[in-house]
């Protein structure tokens, strides 16, 4: 057994039939593969070679036959998974791959393309094989060297156990976005009876989208009183119910979703009704893709609606509340759906199969277990809400009401709700208990209502203001909206100078809370060790500022600057030693918007931190 090399010395040497038949065991382990067929599948093109040692092909059936008429020409979705074009990022912009995937699609009747990828591609490239029904995996270094915990590890051999480490690792990986993506399946494959048919099906669905709705009915005309009804969007619309009630007080509504064929569905629709213009509908993998219309949402929208536990279905939630918090006006207000880990359903589980709800969370695998018919189950991809997911709420918006629901009705057998009696019974009684104090957090799923703060930004207009008072020689580069300092370089370029960024520390000196900011280069880490004993307090007691704390101090999140701090905030500056001396005439740095970055000339930025302590790293 190799016991000195890393996992990662050997990923340019794996094997993909290894991998195949490692992904094969981990549906049989998971159960899954009751729920497709694996089929053989060979292709042969100018560019791609597949067959079975390379490929996965999996076949899901349909509902044709409970509903011959709403899928008379759909009887099976084919997903094909392949392994071997693991190449160079430039080689996706072949042509002749490029026909190749569209002679798989076009061809040979398979629905959707996934391949496995180490190499990041950029986002207009995801968007062109996005159009050729094609999803890239990709699965990082970094992501494989941070896998800690290999479910059901599975080894076809004791010699070389690095090795199968890594093949476990990057088919944890790859497991866990196929489950993402078994969620496109089952929205293509349950369009087309979704508005008629899957509300119905279970109570205990139905009272919780009866519910969602009269909630959300509730903020539109709260907003609607104020005049404030210019934009809304519908994140995961489906076929677009919330998106047409939204449309009836809303001048502008913006609805997309992952699936095309919900996307067919609302469109449908949409001509009926003749509100053309009004409702614009489009598909688009909000959790990986740039959507065209973003950067016309920013600080203009009104309400943002992510409901029936769309919340849970984002890997990164704080991501996803980040960009949710940049599109709303301030005031504006948000719906959030998510399932709860705190269900009773998880504490008690009913024995019969009758079950009145239409999704069952396993909170220890992140999974949901949706049921479309008895034969028709998918498992994908579910976070449930926990106390961490409001905390990440709560550091960016006023939560105004937090209600689950449904608690007993979820507990029932749907036979006996579809009695009148019954249905209004347990539905009155989960209706009070979403109101009340006891058990009123129990409820299967979580829905929090919650709006941005009146109070604006004023960083960008405090820094403007320095850098023309100052007279400095300076450019705003505008760009599209970034989450991060490698997204900031992504979209400039490169550059012929030093990234800069700002870290924004909370403690207590002298009985009293002091902020500390420390700018700093990007590629730098803050030593607490060493700022700590400058400010004579323990390392532990300085901790990163709260969300609210970087509001106040006039900064979004994520968008500190070193300079343009509110007059009234109480801050003290460090700045790095080095970056005195640097031999560079430019500077970068965020500027409180994230899709600007100011570019300063090192003197005039120097003169600007003249009075900021210097600490060296």
């Amino acid at each position: 057994m190799d016991s000195i090399s890393s996992p990662l010395d050997h990923i340019n040497n794996i094997n993909p039939s290894d991998l195949i038949s490692i992904l094969r065991e981990k549906f049989k382990i998971e159960r899954l593969d009751r729920f497709f067929t694996i089929e053989p599948y060979e292709f042969r093109g100018i560019k791609v070679s597949i067959d079975t040692n390379v490929s996965l092909l999996l076949k899901f059936e349909t509902l044709k036959n409970q509903f011959p008429e709403e899928y008379k020409e759909f009887s099976s979705y084919h997903l094909l998974l392949i392994l071997n074009l693991n190449d160079k990022s430039e080689d996706y912009y072949n042509t002749d791959l490029q026909n190749d995937l569209i002679s798989i699609t076009s061809n040979d009747n398979i629905n959707h393309l996934v391949i496995w990828s180490l190499v990041p591609l950029s986002s207009g490239m995801i968007r062109i094989l996005k159009d050729k029904k094609t999803d890239v995996l990709n699965v990082s270094q970094n992501e494989i060297l941070k896998t800690t915990v290999i479910s059901n590890f599975v080894a076809k051999s004791s010699e070389n156990l690095v090795y199968w480490i890594l093949l476990n690792s990057v088919a944890e990986l790859l497991l866990k976005r196929l489950k993402k993506l078994f969620h496109l399946v089952l929205s293509e494959i349950a369009a087309p009876i979704y508005d008629k048919r899957y509300k119905s099906a279970r109570a205990a669905t139905k009272s919780f989208m009866n519910f969602e709705e009269k909630v959300l009915e509730g903020i539109i005309q709260r907003l609607n009183s104020k005049s404030r009804t210019h934009l809304a969007i519908d994140v995961g619309c489906g076929t677009g119910r919330h998106s047409f009630m939204a449309g009836k007080f809303f001048k502008k509504v913006y609805g997309f979703d992952m699936s095309t064929n919900m996307i067919i569905e609302a469109k449908k629709t949409l001509s009926r009704i003749g509100s053309q213009g009004k409702l614009i509908f489009s598909v688009c993998d909000f959790e990986y893709e740039e959507i065209f219309d973003e950067p016309d949402w920013f600080n203009k929208t009104d309400l943002i609606i992510a409901s029936f536990g769309m919340g849970s279905f984002i890997e990164d939630s704080n991501k996803m509340f980040k960009r949710f918090y940049d599109w709303l006006k301030p005031g504006g207000y948000i719906l959030l759906s998510f399932y709860n880990t705190e269900s009773v359903m998880l504490s008690i589980t009913p024995n019969w199969r009758d079950t009145s709800l239409s999704a069952h969370i396993d909170k220890n695998s992140n999974t949901l277990r949706v049921t479309l018919s008895p034969k028709t189950v998918f498992h994908i991809y579910c976070k449930p809400f926990d106390n961490n997911t409001k905390s990440q709420i709560l550091g960016l918006f006023e939560i105004e009401n937090i209600l689950t629901y449904p608690t007993t009705m979820g507990l029932m057998p749907n036979g006996l709700l579809e009695n009148n009696e019954a249905y209004s019974l347990f539905e009155y009684i989960d209706l009070s208990l979403s109101r009340g104090s006891r058990y009123n957090d129990l409820g299967h799923y979580v829905l929090v209502v919650a709006k941005k703060p009146e109070r604006p930004h004023t960083s960008y207009a405090n820094i403007i203001e320095l850098l023309h008072t100052n007279k400095c020689k300076y450019e705003i580069l505008q760009h599209n909206p970034v989450h991060s300092i490698n997204d900031v370089k992504k979209e400039i370029g490169e550059f012929p100078g030093i990234m800069l960024k700002t870290v924004v520390f909370s403690t207590t000196i002298s009985m009293e809370r002091q902020l500390v900011s420390v700018t700093l280069p990007s590629e730098k880490k803050v030593d607490k060790q060493s700022l700590s004993l400058v400010l004579n307090v323990n390392p532990n007691a300085l901790k990163f500022a709260s969300e609210k704390e970087i509001i106040n101090l006039g900064f979004p999140i994520g968008g500190i600057a070193p300079i343009g701090f509110k007059s009234d905030s109480k801050v003290r500056n460090f700045i790095d030693e080095s970056l005195i001396n640097l031999e560079t005439e430019w500077l970068y740095m965020g500027v409180g918007d994230n899709r600007k970055t100011l570019k300063i000339n090192k003197e005039d930025f120097n003169k600007l931190v003249a009075s900021y302590d210097r600490i060296t790293f």
